[in-house]
């Protein structure tokens, strides 16, 4: 005889996560990826509302999973776990549109520096020095990423006219912003991490 699965009361939704995060508090692998895969599309539905992207969603819930492989000792059962996960997806995805806007806006009135000379930002921090090395790590990305790059954060085109402009479905556009973006805060990580400081989450 077949059975139908049933759905999960929230209750026992609340058991379950529960259960799974005292065992991965407790060092248990297995449990902590049975949590992250339960609250993957969880925290992902929670950064689409804050960064209305599908692609920059994708890339908070990587973030706050990765956040929360090392803060989740933090968590002490004084609220919902679900309630505790939400502010710290709500505070990352803010945190990434904030940075996310004032990057585009440094690149788009900066003075135009040549892509092809790395800048000497040693001990700079202010906004040109930035903006001028974010440019010069466009050379970096491969021709597509940084041709969407350029018209959606230099020019500050929208998906759907660079979509139309090169011919390409919307979905690529978004798919090849992402990369290109992901690459470049890589980069800046990488090579100059202080100048990332008061961005970071």
């Amino acid at each position: 005889m077949l059975y139908r699965e049933l759905p999960i009361s929230p209750d026992d939704e609340d058991d379950i996560l529960g259960a799974l995060v005292g065992r991965a508090k407790h060092g248990s692998a297995s449990a902590f990826t049975e949590l992250a895969g339960r609250v993957r599309s969880r925290i992902r539905s929670w950064a689409v509302r804050v960064v209305h992207d599908e692609d920059d969603a994708d890339d908070v819930a990587q973030h706050v999973l990765l956040k929360l492989h090392v803060r989740l000792r933090e968590f002490e059962g004084r609220s919902r776990f679900t309630t505790w996960l939400y502010r710290m997806t709500r505070n990352v995805a803010l945190n990434r549109q904030r940075m996310e806007r004032r990057r585009a806006g440094l690149l788009r009135t900066a003075p135009p520096s040549p892509a092809t000379v790395m800048p000497d930002v040693a001990g700079q921090t202010d906004d040109e020095s930035l903006a001028a090395l974010v440019r010069s790590l466009t050379t970096e990305l491969s021709r597509r990423e940084r041709e969407v790059f350029e018209l959606a954060d230099l020019r500050g085109m929208s998906t759907s006219d660079i979509a139309t402009s090169l011919g390409l479905q919307p979905v690529s556009v978004r798919a090849a912003l992402s990369r290109a973006r992901r690459r470049i805060r890589l980069m800046m990580l990488e090579r100059h991490p202080h100048l990332l400081e008061d961005y970071e989450p």
